[in-house]
């Protein structure tokens, strides 16, 4: 009889996965989990359905617009999760990570909506990520042991061809703040540096003439120096009188009036065109730095000495990267890019995408610095941390293999055993001497006995 409904399809970019799929990646997972664990990761889990707050505290509009998000029946605003990194650092904030160092991996689904009109609207919404979690350590040193062990697990799969490209977000906005323009402009300049990557400066130059950096009148020197004298007395009148807060007190390494000095210099004052203009023209020259490790970070060197910034910005970079070399990497199998702006908003310094081969095509994970996480979530202190994933699906596709379930399947027939009881513990014994075999009941005569 033939139904009249009909067959409820797979959900559009879901996948099922069989039991060569599976195979290959239970195999995957326990080989990396296995190089993890010998530099001293513990594995840790977390829920798949979190409060969506956590996942919108740091990260920005970038992944909460791929958040399968909704109300759940006790009131909380809840996400199937898109990452692991928040909750890890969630769960180890209450586990009392504030001093030494915790290191943590972790495995499992996670969940993107794409719709198929967007950028990534043709990827998987359903993907295994695999990675890890440093929590403790400051730069460089912890830097270089996770890129080296991102290409380490990957070499243990196989895949010896696979790359890292690695940025610095905490290099460009220390070169950003020589310039003494607002926090404002630094991150109006740091959002557009991929317009900037891909040659558009007269894209972004719009952007900034639209939102006032580049503005038509210019406060000249004398009414600045007016509206500064004004601000000048009135921060001072209340410090004095609105809080009882004496001029003499101790101000940290600043003075008291060098403090109202400068506050009184940044409200008196929009961001200088010209000081715009020169940011703006280094970044643009930065962010299209791109090669093999010492090439670029020589590149780097001089367009941060033309512009009059101190090459001394780079170091920390450079060290990451001969930390890295110490720890087993090998630095013809890492680039820089001072351009790689995903998930700019979100890290704080070193960030890195993997790679296998010269395909730049798809990412096969990537990570990266995040020190302001800890805050952002809640807790009373920063704690340096870094990490990065792989997308194990991505990983194993690299890899071109098929991996097979173990070993065939023994079926036995219960009319060539004699009986269904004589093939059932003829089964029993083969798999207690760990064979797999099963009755194949279809090979059963129709009435024969037990």
């Amino acid at each position: 009889m033939t139904s009249q409904n009909e067959p409820v399809r797979r959900l559009p970019n879901m996948q099922d996965a069989g039991p060569s799929e599976l195979a290959a990646r239970d195999a995957a997972t326990m080989r990396l989990r296995d190089v993890f664990g010998l530099r001293g990761y513990d594995r840790a889990e977390t829920p798949i359905l979190e409060q969506t707050e956590l996942y919108i505290r740091k990260s920005g509009g970038a992944l909460s617009s791929r958040l399968y998000d909704f109300s759940e029946p006790g009131g909380f605003e809840v996400s199937l999760r898109p990452e692991f990194t928040s909750a890890i650092i969630r769960h180890a904030a209450d586990n009392g990570a504030t001093s030494g160092s915790v290191r943590l991996m972790y495995d499992g689904p996670v969940f993107r909506y794409a719709d198929s009109g967007d950028e990534d609207g043709d990827k998987t919404r359903q993907f295994t990520q695999l990675g890890a979690e440093l929590i403790g350590p400051p730069a460089p040193s912890a830097d270089g042991e996770v890129i080296a062990m991102s290409l380490e697990g990957l070499e243990a799969l196989g895949l010896g061809n696979a790359r890292v490209v690695v940025g610095h977000v905490g290099v460009v906005m220390s070169a950003l703040t020589e310039f003494g323009i607002s926090e404002r402009a630094k991150l109006f300049l740091v959002t557009s540096i991929d317009d900037l990557k891909n040659g558009n400066v007269d894209t972004v130059t719009e952007k900034a003439s639209a939102l006032g950096f580049i503005p038509d009148v210019v406060i000249d020197d004398a009414q600045a120096a007016a509206d500064r004298k004004r601000i000048v007395s009135t921060i001072e009148k209340v410090m004095s009188e609105g809080f009882g807060v004496s001029l003499g007190q101790k101000t940290g390494s600043r003075t008291p009036e060098e403090i109202v000095a400068r506050l009184a210099r940044k409200l008196s004052q929009a961001d200088n065109p010209a000081d715009f203009k020169r940011a703006l023209d280094m970044l643009s020259k930065l962010s299209q730095i791109s090669g093999p490790a010492a090439e670029a970070a020589s590149a780097g060197r001089y367009v941060l000495a033309n512009a009059g910034i101190s090459t001394d910005l780079i170091s920390n970079l450079t060290d990451v990267l001969a930390s890295a070399e110490t720890e087993g990497a090998d630095l013809s199998r890492v680039n820089v890019d001072f351009g790689l702006a995903r998930g700019i908003a979100y890290y704080t310094g070193m960030l890195f995408d993997i790679y296998a081969g010269d395909d730049e095509e798809e990412t096969l994970g990537g990570g990266g610095r995040y020190d302001g996480l800890t805050r952002a979530l809640g807790y009373d202190r920063n704690v340096p941390a870094l990490g990065f994933a792989y997308n194990l699906d991505a990983v194993i596709g690299a890899l071109s293999i098929t991996s097979e379930t173990s070993d065939e399947v023994t079926l036995i027939s219960p009319s060539e055993s004699g009986s269904v009881n004589e093939a059932v513990e003829q089964a029993r014994k083969l798999r207690a001497s760990g064979s797999r075999a099963a009755v194949d009941f279809q090979s059963t005569n129709e009435g024969q006995g037990a």
